[in-house]
């Protein structure tokens, strides 16, 4: 029992807890209860009936809906049906890109400030600090 709470835990950490092909918020506790707040399934992105397997690769969270809907279709297809072309970053990724974009960010800013003189820099570093965060993904 405790080995398959530590699997849809898994599953439902790789899109940080979002539904992977619209992006909605699912609730962990909620997993194949149908008709709460947040409920989802596990949704194979290759179907088991196109040759998908049970691999962890192939498996992700996805509302009910979204997974039902999605039938042996592709993801890519469920997705575009919701204008949506990627699953959300997991916690990880995001915090990483987030980061990246900060110092990115500052760094131009920086750079922009120096013809400003120190006060320049300081208003400029602080300028690409927060246009960098604002370019970082929100989901």
């Amino acid at each position: 029992m405790a080995k398959d709470l530590k699997r849809l835990e898994l599953i439902y950490r790789k899109t940080n807890g979002y539904c992977h092909i619209c992006h909605k918020k699912l609730s962990l506790k909620n997993h194949g209860i149908n008709g709460t707040h947040g409920s989802w399934h596990i949704e194979h992105s290759i179907p088991k009936a196109k040759g998908g397997t049970n691999h962890l690769n192939n498996l992700f969270p996805a509302c009910i809906s979204c997974n039902l809907e999605k039938g042996v279709s592709s993801t890519k297809e469920s997705r575009l049906k919701n204008g949506i072309t990627r699953a959300p970053f997991n916690k990880e990724k995001k915090n990483k890109i987030k980061s990246d974009n900060t110092i990115t960010g500052m760094g131009i800013g920086g750079a922009i400030g120096l013809i400003g003189g120190p006060i320049g820099v300081l208003i400029g570093t602080v300028l690409g600090a927060v246009i960098g965060n604002n370019n970082s993904p929100k989901k």
